[in-house]
C-alpha cells in the first residue's frame, strides 16, 4: 500500500546502534513488562497453597501494580523526554530489584502483598518499555520497526525461560526464594549490560524534535483510537497468558507440560517481536496490527470448552496468543513515533501504556474471578475472542502517518 513508508533494512543504522538495540533487548528482559508477568503463573498455585488465599486475591497484586503504574507512567514518560531513557532506566533498575526481591516480605497478610506490589510499581515503572523504545528510536528511522522488534525480543527471552526455570526453583526451594532471585537477577545480569551498551541518540535539543505537542495529542481521534483498541485487546492477552497454567493443570496436565506450553508461548512472543517488527518497515501499521492483534481469537474458541483439544491443538493456542503478545508493544512503540514524532513520545506512549497497563492489572484477576463464579475460564475466553477479532478493526481509520 502507498501508506507504507519506503524503506528496507539499513545497514548504517545497526552498525552504529547495534549495541543499543542489545542493551535495550536485555533491559526489556528483565523488566517490570516481563518479570513479573510471565512468571505471575507460575507462583499462582504455591502461593495460594502456602497462605490460603484465593487465585483472584492473589492476581489482585498484580492488579495493584498495574493500577499505581497507570497513575504514574505519564511521569516516568515525561522524565524520559526530560533527561533521556539512559538514566531513568539505570535508576529504575535498582528500584525494580530492590522492591522485587522484597515481595516475600509483605506477604504477612493480604494488604501487606498489595502494598508490596505497590512499591514494585511506584520504584520500577521506568523499567517499562516505553523507556527502551524511546532510546532506540532516537538512533533508528529507517529500520526503526526491525529495531524495536529485536529489542523487544527481550521480553520474549523471559516468556521462554522464566517459566521452566522459576518452576524448578519454587519446587525446590520454595517461592519466596523465586522472587529474591529475580531481583538478584537484574542487577547481577542487566543492570550491568544495560550501563555499558543502552544510550541515548546525541541530541542537542530536545526540545527541537519534530513532533506533536501535548494538547494536540490529547485532542487527537487517533489517539484515543489506539488507546482504547491496544487496552481492548490487550485485556485478553493478558488474561489469557497469566492464566494458561491453571486454566491447563485444572484440566488435567501436570504443572511441568503447562509451563512448556506457556513457554511456547513465550517463543511465539519472540517470534512476534520479530515478524511485526520487519514487517512495521514495510507496511502500513494498521494492516500489520489487524493481522497480529485478531489471530488469539483462534486460541479462545480452541481452549474453551469442557475438554482440552489435542496436544498439537493446545500448541497452536499457544502460539497464536504469544504472537500477539509480541507484536503489540511493537505496534505501540511503532505507531505512537510514525503518527505523532519524537517530541514528546515519552509522554504519549507513557500515556497510551496508561490504559494498556489498567488492562494488564485488571485482567488476570478478572479472568480469575470469572473462575470462581463458574468454575470454568470459558465465559472469558469467549468475550476475550470477540474482542480480538472487533477491535483490531478500528485501527484502519488511522490514515497516513504524520511526515
Amino acid at each position: 500500500m502507498d501508506q507504507a513508508l519506503p524503506g528496507s533494512i539499513a545497514p548504517s543504522e545497526f552498525r552504529r546502534g547495534w549495541r543499543i538495540v542489545a542493551g535495550g533487548a536485555i533491559g526489556a528482559a528483565f523488566s517490570i513488562s516481563a518479570l513479573p508477568f510471565y512468571t505471575l503463573g507460575i507462583f499462582l498455585k504455591p502461593i495460594a497453597a502456602a497462605t490460603g488465599w484465593s487465585r483472584e486475591a492473589i492476581q489482585w497484586g498484580f492488579a495493584v501494580q498495574m493500577l499505581v503504574m497507570v497513575g504514574i507512567s505519564w511521569l516516568w514518560g515525561a522524565a524520559v523526554d526530560r533527561f533521556g531513557a539512559r538514566p531513568v532506566a539505570l535508576l529504575s533498575m535498582l528500584g525494580f530489584a530492590a522492591a522485587l526481591a522484597a515481595l516475600p516480605l509483605f506477604a504477612a497478610s493480604i494488604s501487606g502483598w498489595y502494598l508490596g506490589w505497590a512499591l514494585v510499581a511506584l520504584l520500577g515503572a521506568g523499567t517499562a518499555q516505553m523507556t527502551w523504545t524511546r532510546g532506540i528510536s532516537g538512533w533508528f528511522d529507517r529500520s526503526r520497526g526491525a529495531a524495536l522488534g529485536l529489542a523487544l525480543f527481550g521480553t520474549g527471552i523471559t516468556a521462554v525461560l522464566a517459566p521452566p526455570i522459576m518452576t524448578a526453583i519454587i519446587a525446590n526451594r520454595g517461592w519466596p526464594m523465586g522472587y529474591h532471585l529475580l531481583g538478584a537477577a537484574v542487577v547481577v545480569i542487566a543492570l550491568p549490560v544495560v550501563g555499558l551498551w543502552f544510550r541515548d541518540a546525541p541530541i542537542s535539543n530536545r526540545a527541537a524534535l519534530p513532533g506533536a505537542d501535548r494538547a494536540s495529542v490529547l485532542r487527537d481521534r487517533r489517539f484515543w483510537t489506539m488507546l482504547l483498541v491496544f487496552s481492548a485487546v490487550t485485556f485478553g492477552v493478558a488474561g489469557l497468558i497469566p492464566n494458561l497454567v491453571p486454566l491447563l493443570t485444572d484440566r488435567g496436565l501436570d504443572a511441568a507440560t503447562a509451563a512448556r506450553y506457556a513457554s511456547l508461548a513465550g517463543l511465539s512472543v519472540m517470534a512476534g517481536r520479530i515478524v511485526a517488527g520487519f514487517l512495521l518497515d514495510r507496511f502500513w501499521a494498521p494492516l500489520v496490527a489487524l493481522l497480529f492483534l485478531a489471530i488469539p481469537a483462534a486460541a479462545c474458541f480452541l481452549l474453551a470448552g469442557t475438554t482440552l483439544p489435542s496436544g498439537p491443538l493446545i500448541g497452536v493456542a499457544a502460539v497464536c496468543v504469544g504472537l500477539a503478545g509480541g507484536a503489540e508493544f511493537d505496534l505501540i512503540a511503532y505507531m505512537a513515533g510514525r503518527y505523532f514524532g519524537m517530541k514528546n513520545y515519552g509522554f504519549i506512549y507513557g500515556m497510551l501504556m496508561a490504559g494498556v497497563l489498567g488492562a494488564t492489572g485488571f485482567a488476570p484477576a478478572v479472568f480469575g474471578h470469572i473462575h470462581g463464579l463458574y468454575g470454568s475460564y470459558d465465559p472469558a475466553l469467549l468475550a476475550a475472542g470477540a474482542t480480538f477479532l472487533i477491535a483490531p478493526l478500528l485501527l484502519l481509520t488511522l490514515g497516513r502517518y504524520q511526515r
